[in-house]
């Protein structure tokens, strides 16, 4: 079980991935700008403020509901190999 959340699942890697980024980054745009033009105040701007946690998952490589099924909460766990050479620039 160790290895699983040192290696995670395989959604969870894409999703610590670009495309899983671009994907957080895509659906929280569109749930805001569906919020703010579908649905009438005050419930839209209260869906459009919820739009803001994939968008900001997607900029911060973070992932919320990871956790939940034994994930890291940081995207970057993911890719170890791009965390060791960050700090050796530092």
């Amino acid at each position: 079980m160790e290895t699983e959340t040192q290696e995670g699942s395989a959604f969870s890697r894409f999703m610590a991935g670009e495309y899983g980024r671009m994907l957080r980054l895509a659906a929280g745009v569109t749930i805001v700008n569906v919020g703010l033009t579908v649905i009438s105040p005050p419930l839209g701007l209260a869906v459009a403020a919820f739009g803001l946690v994939p968008i900001a998952a997607g900029v911060f490589n973070l992932c919320p509901i990871a956790p939940a099924w034994g994930g890291h909460f940081l995207g970057s766990a993911y890719c170890p190999a791009k965390a060791r050479g960050a700090s050796r620039k530092s």
